[in-house]
């Protein structure tokens, strides 16, 4: 492997000033562990932290079961068989990642409630006493599990479809012609292959459970989030501990899947031979068309279509003029960071080129780990940073908190990696024989990074820049926790209606517009039709 060469030392040293501003808040967190004699520390760790833990744990499992159940065999029929509407349906299985869980939980809970959906279509078959003799409560741990599912089984459906599309068909064709049926194939040869795809895909539904809270706090369910954002209210230190108990299981966790990596022995080879989908009989194809369609429409059409139903009766609020202003505070943050982000991936992946070392490597996977870490820790991690550098009236913070820098500068460390990893692509079309040919006529490393790089990597840029504005608009802890007074976004402002004033109905034109930029957003970024 190379060492950093002298001449692009510049550009190791900035990576490893991103890599430090990155890190360094985040360290500051691990103080939490430091004061044992904070009366409400004592107090969580010995009442409250275990039962936290436990909470967070269930809903983990729990939504990742959920979330396994509708993504992999909806991605086993879309990667293997010829039914109708398999192309629109293969796309359209990644649309309920364009809706918040925080929102979705929401709604679940509109459509189920008193005066909700449910309730007035059940009304036109039975009459009421009968209905509430049913006694469905959907604000429980259990149904939450499930409507996080319907927005988060994206994740496992896409990495399943991937795995299932282009690796290892040659062994599974090898399996049907010694006689294994369709399903023995799928449990003893193409399910264990795909495991490593497919258990990725539930990492980043754990992630996403993890770092939620709006759907936590509208479902009264205690998880290490939601106690972060209550602990904050009464003692700041208190935050800090469970924001470091959350830290250091994470740095745990990725510390054991690394170690597995490494040991790893069997390696998954992708096929390049093209092999053709199968083509069950009429009905069973219906059926196929049915089951895949399921997950779709209980994460997407449905809850589009009561919020259509709901914002229907809120046109007055789309047209008034806090509607606009809250629009135009988000689109203002998100742009900020969002910008800052796209420069600062740049740079990391034009060092990387420059410098393919250990060290270069180490520096950009440092600086990307922020996307692993849920908002509310970040959040507590730069306010943490912050004040131990602040003057004794926190002058500093108080302008930070005013002018939103510290909520841009939360932003940047949480998102980076979604725009170093979206970014990468791009870049890695860029022929490397174009730069080293700009260099070898004598222009300087800036210069080629300048009148190189940017003009190819325009469309990457745009489209990493989208990816960025649509995370930073859809964060919700974060933002609750480092926004000014007064300041709303769309994201807070759908879970301020919904939550604190308990109107879903009021909610549900910002709802809305979250999940269409977030629909355009995933268009763009997502390429199925490059899988057969």
């Amino acid at each position: 492997m190379k060492l950093i060469q002298k001449k692009y030392i510049g550009w190791a040293l900035v990576a490893l000033v991103i890599s430090m501003m990155i890190i360094a808040p985040l360290l500051f967190v691990l103080e939490g562990f430091a004061d044992s004699t904070n009366e409400n520390v004592v107090h969580i760790r010995k009442y409250l932290l275990k039962d936290m833990v436990w909470t967070t744990i269930r809903m983990i499992l729990g939504t990742c079961f959920v979330a396994l159940i509708l993504g992999v065999p909806t991605a086993y029929f879309v990667a293997n068989f010829k039914f109708p509407l398999r192309r629109i349906l293969k796309k359209a299985n990644i649309l309920p990642a364009a809706i918040p869980t925080y929102i979705m939980a929401f709604v679940y809970a509109s459509i189920f409630s008193v005066t909700g959906s449910f309730t007035k279509i059940a009304g036109v078959f039975f009459d009421r006493a009968t209905i509430f003799g049913w006694g469905i409560d959907v604000i429980t741990e259990g149904f939450l599990m499930i409507f996080l599912g319907f927005a988060l089984y994206p994740y496992v459906y896409s990495a399943a479809l991937v795995s299932f599309s282009i690796k290892n068909k040659s062994m599974e064709e090898a399996a049907a012609s010694l006689g294994a049926g369709v399903w023995k194939r799928f449990f003893r040869v193409v399910l264990p292959l795909s495991l490593g795809a497919i258990m990725g895909g539930a990492a980043l539904v754990a992630m996403e459970v993890l770092n939620d809270y709006g759907a936590m706090s509208y479902f009264n369910v205690q998880t290490m989030t939601a106690g972060i954002f209550q602990a904050k209210q009464m003692d700041f230190t208190s935050s800090v501990y469970l924001s470091a108990v959350v830290l250091a299981a994470l740095i745990g966790f990725f510390a054991v899947y690394f170690l597995i990596r490494a040991m790893k022995r069997v390696e998954i080879v992708e096929s390049s031979i093209s092999y053709d989908l199968r083509q069950p009989s009429k009905w069973n194809g219906v059926l196929i068309s049915i089951v895949v369609f399921f997950p779709f429409f209980l994460g997407f059409v449905l809850p589009v279509m009561e919020l259509l139903h709901l914002a229907w009766g809120a046109m007055d609020s789309i047209a008034s003029s806090r509607f606009t202003v809250v629009l135009l505070n988000s689109l203002q943050l998100a742009f900020i960071p969002a910008l800052i982000i796209v420069v600062l991936a740049l740079v990391l992946l034009y060092n990387d080129y420059l410098n393919p070392s250990k060290s270069g490597a180490l520096l950009s996977s440092m600086s990307t780990i922020g996307y692993a870490v849920p908002g509310a820790v970040i959040a507590v991690a730069v306010i943490s940073f912050v004040l131990f550098f602040d003057s004794e009236n926190k002058s500093f913070y108080h302008w930070g908190i005013n002018s939103l820098s510290l909520l841009i500068f939360a932003y940047v460390i949480r998102f980076l990696s979604v725009g170093y990893n979206t970014l990468y692509g791009g870049f890695e079309r860029v022929s490397r024989t174009i730069p080293d040919a700009s260099r070898s006529l004598g222009m300087g490393s800036f210069t080629t990074f300048i009148k190189v790089y940017f003009p190819l990597l325009k469309g990457a840029m745009f489209t990493t820049l989208a990816i960025v504005v649509v995370d930073v608009l859809k964060e919700l802890p974060l933002t609750l926790l480092l926004q000014r007074f007064n300041f709303d976004t769309l994201a807070t402002i759908t879970y301020e209606n919904a939550k604190i004033n308990e109107s879903v109905t009021d909610a549900s034109p910002y709802a809305l517009l979250l999940i269409f930029v977030g629909v355009i957003a995933i268009l763009s970024l997502v390429r199925i039709d490059k899988v057969k």
